[in-house]
C-alpha cells in the first residue's frame, strides 16, 4: 500500500481583535470563513477591548501569525518586532513594517452625503469624538463629501476637558450628555441631518436630543456607522446606520497573513474597503420638505418602488397633475419623478447585488425592473458598469 502522508500541520493564528462590538466580531468571523477554506486554523482569541494595551504573551508568542486591531503606538511597536506575520485590521497606527486595511471614510462619508442630499436635507451636521483618529478621519470626509453638494458641516466640537484618546471613556457619555453638547443639539436648525462616528455616538445623540425636546427624526435626523444590531436595535427610535464591509475586511485580512506566513509578497501594503450599504431605520424616516405633496409622493416611492410602479402610480397616488407634482420634484432634487423612481430602484439593486447571492433575474424583479435586459441597460446607464461587473468589484479580494 502506498505511504500516506501526514496531515499538514494548522498555522497557529493569534486575533487581537475586541469582540464586545459587533464589527469586530464580524472580523472574526471573516478570518474563521477564510481559515475554513483553507485547510483550518487554530486560532487564539484574545478577549480584551481597546484599552487592554501589549499583551504578556506577546513577548513569548510562538505562533504563526497575528491578526489584529492596532490602536496605540506602543502596541505597534511591540507587534512591529514580532517573530511572526503581523496584520492590522484598524489602520490608526499605520506602522510602516505592518500591512493594514480598514473600512474607507471617504467611501462612508459620501453615501451618508448622497442619502441625506436625496432626502432633501439642506442642513448637515457631524458628531464624533474629536481626537479619536477615526473619527476625525470621518468628519473630514463627510465635510468634504458635503460641499461638493453645495453646503457646509455643523461640526461639534467638544470642551478641551474630553479631550482624551482613550476610546472607552470617550464613549462613557453620562446619558444625558454634556452641557455643552446640550447646547449643541439645541442649536441645530430644525431639519438638520446629523452624521454620528459611530453607533454608540449616534445613541448619545439622541438621548441628548430627547433631554433637549428636540424630536429624531421629526426636528433631527440621525445616522451612526457600523451598524451593530444591539445598539441600533435599542436605541428609541431605532438607529439608521452604514454597514460596513467588515467580514470582508477580516476575509481579506486572513488572506494577506496567509500569503505573508507562506512567505510570498502582499498585492497591496494597505487596503481600504468601502461599506456595503445603509440600513435605514426610524432615526432618519424623514423627507426634509415642508412640501407636504412632495413628500407623499417621495414616500410612495420609496415603499413600492420594488412593485414596479411608474410615473403615472405615483400622480394617482397623490392625486394631483403631473406637471404640479413634476415642477416639485425638480425643485426639491433636481430630477424629475422618472429619473427618482430609477435612482431608487438602481439604489436597491446595488444593495442586492453586493449583499445577496441572488440571480440577476432576481434582482431585476425585486427592484422593479420589468425584464432583465431592460435593467442591466439602464444599470449600465447609471453606474457606468454592468450589475455583474458591480458584483464582481465587491468579492472578497
Amino acid at each position: 500500500m502506498p505511504k500516506t502522508s501526514p496531515n499538514p500541520r494548522k498555522p497557529t493564528v493569534a486575533l487581537l481583535i475586541e469582540s464586545s462590538r459587533s464589527y469586530g466580531r464580524e472580523i472574526c468571523l471573516g478570518a474563521a470563513e477564510y481559515a475554513h477554506q483553507h485547510g483550518e486554523w487554530n486560532f487564539v482569541l484574545q478577549e480584551h477591548d481597546l484599552r487592554t494595551g501589549v499583551p504578556e504573551w506577546l513577548k513569548t508568542w510562538k505562533g504563526d501569525g497575528i491578526l489584529c486591531r492596532i490602536y496605540d503606538k506602543k502596541l505597534a511597536a511591540a507587534l512591529a518586532k514580532a517573530k511572526c506575520p503581523v496584520v492590522d485590521t484598524y489602520g490608526q497606527s499605520r506602522n510602516p513594517s505592518i500591512p493594514f486595511l480598514d473600512t474607507d471614510a471617504a467611501a462612508t462619508a459620501e453615501m451618508a452625503a448622497r442619502f441625506f442630499v436625496n432626502a432633501t436635507f439642506k442642513n448637515f451636521a457631524f458628531c464624533g469624538f474629536p481626537g479619536l483618529w477615526f473619527s476625525d478621519e470621518r468628519s473630514k470626509a463627510f465635510v468634504t463629501a458635503i460641499k461638493k453638494y453645495g453646503s457646509d458641516v455643523h461640526v461639534y466640537q467638544p470642551p478641551k476637558s474630553w479631550s482624551s484618546p482613550d476610546v472607552a471613556r470617550r464613549e462613557a457619555l453620562h446619558p444625558v450628555g454634556s452641557k455643552a453638547l446640550q447646547k449643541w443639539i439645541t442649536d441645530l436648525p430644525r431639519g438638520t441631518a446629523i452624521l454620528a462616528c459611530n453607533d454608540i455616538r449616534a445613541q448619545q445623540l439622541i438621548k441628548v436630543a430627547a433631554s433637549c425636546q428636540r424630536k429624531i427624526p421629526d426636528d433631527l435626523a440621525v445616522m451612526g456607522v457600523d451598524d451593530d444590531e444591539m445598539i441600533c436595535e435599542l436605541t428609541t427610535p431605532r438607529l439608521s446606520s452604514i454597514k460596513p464591509d467588515a467580514r470582508n475586511l477580516g476575509y481579506t485580512g486572513a488572506r494577506w497573513l496567509h500569503l505573508l506566513m507562506q512567505g510570498k509578497t502582499l498585492p497591496y501594503h494597505n487596503l481600504l474597503i468601502p461599506p456595503l450599504h445603509i440600513t435605514e431605520r426610524a432615526s432618519t424616516d424623514i423627507i426634509a420638505s415642508d412640501d407636504e405633496l412632495f413628500t407623499i409622493a417621495v414616500r410612495y416611492i420609496r415603499k413600492h418602488v420594488q412593485e414596479g410602479i411608474d410615473v403615472n402610480k405615483v400622480i394617482t397616488h397623490t392625486q394631483r397633475s403631473r406637471s404640479s407634482l413634476e415642477s416639485r420634484f425638480k425643485k426639491h432634487l433636481g430630477r424629475s419623478i422618472k429619473e427618482e423612481i430609477t435612482r431608487a430602484r438602481i439604489a436597491r439593486a446595488v444593495i442586492l447585488l453586493r449583499d445577496t447571492t441572488m440571480t440577476q433575474q432576481e434582482i431585476a424583479d425585486a427592484s422593479g425592473f420589468a425584464t432583465n435586459s431592460h435593467f442591466s441597460r439602464i444599470f449600465k446607464q447609471n453606474q457606468g458598469l454592468t450589475p455583474g461587473q458591480l458584483r464582481a468589484k465587491h468579492r472578497k479580494p
